[in-house]
């Protein structure tokens, strides 16, 4: 038997003894199948796979005692835009076998019956005790919010047919099938948290034949080949997997507010016979490439695409996207020329797409900048700013999200997708335009903190680069991101402060903010508490006034340049600029650093922040917990997400399982809301 089928059996084993453990040590009498369905909901969203799962039993049956809908669990993606539906199939006896096609198709049938029982909103015969109660009555509110429902199959058995057609529409909604198998369960296992790539059955899933060329390319670490694309296609896959089609593009859709993607728009709904002589086309690449030959014809097909991704003709594909989804334009006459590169070496995948990008896109200009939008270390940053949620800066209960832009134009792109004006001033009420970080002000704000103004005096790009070389191979942390957003707002607030015409210090905040942002560390002896600035998403009156103050003496400085400089510019660039700044003491500056020792930590702590996510919840029972609940829910307003992140909570303490890092720092965040509401009242 292969090593691949003994690790299956293996791990089928192991899912049956964790079920067994759930059974065992729940207070709540979970059955086999709840338990099952709880333990793989908690594999995939440690990898991302889904949103804020709750598993929530729900059959409904006839007269004949026959089911005629059931979902096993839902979860809530936290932007409302998705809405995961779940359905168990468990058969429980720890060996291996093949589900039946019936029995697949049967299930999603129910799924699928159970959601358009929520459509129609008919809700007399639930019972007011029914586990799902809470889920259909908030329904309603959010319901409005969803783009695409994603009917989700969970079964310990392996599949060996074919999954179901293509994605469909119903009730305006995209809906979605999917089957997480006991070999995708495992792979997801096994690859301790990492997302699934993108993979595509063209035929099954879109009905489209691609037919290829092979280039012929003799390369040892890729393959290249060429198609064409119905731009329908390209569509239908954006439609799906979004701005993730996208993830290894040096940029998203730029809107149509740059000539090009005007003109692209323009091409579209005027003259789509021609839009293949106009457009340079889309390069793409992918893990693997399956395809199959027509045996009368001899032609090559594209059947099967895994890892695939739009490195260049994004603007393209977003643009086809959104010609179909607004002005309703007909693409049917529009077709795309692809070159798909097979990477045959991971390891290869990131320097190959940085040079595509680069030498391939000729018609939106590529910054240097842009061509390191790929790093590891620019995506795990991409991935903590979505999944880190900061405290309200003033009253409420309204988290919010500091929006890193791994890739140009995301934040356009994001609020782009909501069509409504209700929609669009929700995510700003998330992701307010204020809290928007740029890779190139990350890195100013970062230089700055680290005594290097100089660097960020040569502008933007080459303090960029600089910064770039020293960091791209650190591992950013959630505590890394949480400091950098600590010291953005300490940038943000100073710059405020130093004002702009007619109403500012001078001409020179762009050196005069850096250089006093560095100054005040130096001095400070990197104590400054940035626990405190991220807790309450402002700075102290007192470190404002202290700001003032350090800007309007270094604002003195620059006009006392060394007489060799024509510039004050010039004279920032230098290294010897920041010694001669650095070399001033507090007394000589008269700054009295005692006006803010409540914004200082004690000698000898750095103001790093506090990974205060697992400190804080020590201690908490969970009849704690149950009360926060219910007090969030009856008497604080807390939606349906902020309540199931406490469920989970309480969930895993009951099993004695430990929190992933993202729970803890979503119950963190939740438990500092619930006292700070509790005190106010």
């Amino acid at each position: 038997m292969a090593a691949e089928n003994f690790e299956i059996i293996n791990f089928s084993t192991l899912l049956f003894q964790g079920v067994g453990e759930i059974m065992e040590t729940s207070q709540d009498g979970v059955f086999r199948e709840a338990a099952f369905t709880q333990l793989v909901l908690e594999y995939l969203s440690d990898a991302d796979e889904t949103g804020n799962c709750q598993v929530c039993t729900s059959i409904n049956r006839n007269k004949a005692g026959n089911r005629v809908r059931q979902i096993n669990a839902y979860a809530l993606w936290d932007d409302y835009e998705t809405l995961d539906l779940f359905i168990t199939d468990y058969r429980g006896t720890g060996e291996i076998y093949t589900l039946e096609k019936s029995r697949i198709a049967g299930s999603f049938n129910l799924a699928f019956k159970y959601l358009k029982y929520l459509q129609k909103g008919e809700f007399s015969n639930v019972e007011e005790s029914a586990a799902e109660m809470e889920f259909i009555s908030n329904f309603k509110e959010f319901s409005g919010k969803i783009l695409r429902t994603r009917i989700i199959l969970v079964t310990d058995g392996i599949i060996r047919t074919e999954l179901p057609s293509a994605p469909t529409q119903t009730d305006g909604q995209l809906l979605i099938y999917e089957v997480w198998d006991l070999q995708r369960i495992y792979q997801v296992w096994s690859s301790q948290g990492k997302r699934e790539p993108i993979e595509i059955d063209i035929p099954h899933q879109f009905g489209h034949h691609i037919e290829c060329l092979s280039i012929g390319q003799q390369e040892d670490h890729y393959s290249a080949y060429l198609a064409v694309v119905p731009a329908d296609l390209l569509a239908d896959l954006y439609n799906i997997y979004g701005t993730r089609l996208l993830e290894q593009n040096v940029r998203v859709y730029l809107q149509n507010l740059g000539k090009v993607n005007r003109e692209i728009r323009k091409t579209i709904l005027d003259s789509p016979g021609m839009f293949m002589a106009y457009n340079n086309g889309i390069s793409a690449t992918a893990t693997d490439v399956i395809f199959e030959t027509n045996k009368i014809t001899g032609k090559v097909f594209i059947r099967h695409i895994k890892g695939l991704q739009i490195v260049n003709g994004g603007q393209t594909t977003s643009s086809i996207y959104y010609a179909r989804k607004k002005d309703r334009a007909d693409l049917s006459k529009i077709h795309v020329q692809m070159k798909i590169t097979q990477v045959h070496d991971d390891r290869q995948m990131e320097g190959l797409v940085s040079r595509i990008s680069k030498y391939a896109n000729s018609q939106n200009k590529v910054s240097e900048i842009d061509l390191t939008s790929n790093q590891p270390f620019q995506i795990k940053l991409e991935e903590l700013s979505r999944t880190t949620w900061a405290n309200p800066a003033g009253s409420g209960n309204q988290q919010t999200r500091w929006f890193y832009e791994r890739v140009k134009g995301q934040y356009k792109e994001e609020l782009n997708k909501e069509h409504t004006n209700t929609r669009k001033t929700a995510f700003k009420t998330k992701n307010p335009s204020g809290q928007v970080l740029l890779k190139e002000e990350f890195a100013k704000y970062r230089n700055s903190w680290k005594l290097l103004p100089y660097w960020v005096a040569r502008g933007s790009q080459k303090n960029y680069l600089q910064f770039i070389g020293q960091e791209k191979e650190t591992e950013p942390s959630r505590q890394y991101f949480k400091e950098n957003v600590a010291i953005a707002i300490f940038f943000k607030a100073a710059e405020v402060i130093y004002g702009k015409k007619p109403n500012s210090m001078g001409d020179l905040r762009y050196l005069v903010v850096p250089y006093a942002v560095a100054w005040i560390n130096h001095h400070t002896e990197n104590r400054l508490n940035l626990s405190k600035i991220w807790d309450n998403q402002q700075l102290s009156g007192p470190f404002k006034q202290l700001i003032r103050s350090v800007l309007l003496k270094v604002n003195e400085f620059f006009q006392q340049k060394p007489e060799e400089f024509a510039l004050i510019s010039e004279w920032a660039k230098r290294e010897e600029c920041w010694n001669s700044l650095s070399s001033i003491g507090p007394e000589e500056m008269e700054i009295d650093f005692d006006l803010i020792t409540a914004d200082l930590h004690d000698a000898g702590v750095s103001g790093t922040v506090m990974n205060k996510s697992v400190d804080s919840l020590n201690g908490l029972k969970i009849a704690d917990w149950e009360r926060i609940e219910t007090e969030g829910r009856e008497r604080l307003g807390f939606d349906l997400f902020q309540i199931n992140i406490i469920r989970n909570v309480i969930r895993r303490l009951k099993l004695g399982r430990p929190f992933t890092e993202q729970l803890s720092e979503q119950a963190a965040t939740l438990l500092e809301i619930y006292r700070n509401a509790v005190v106010s009242s």
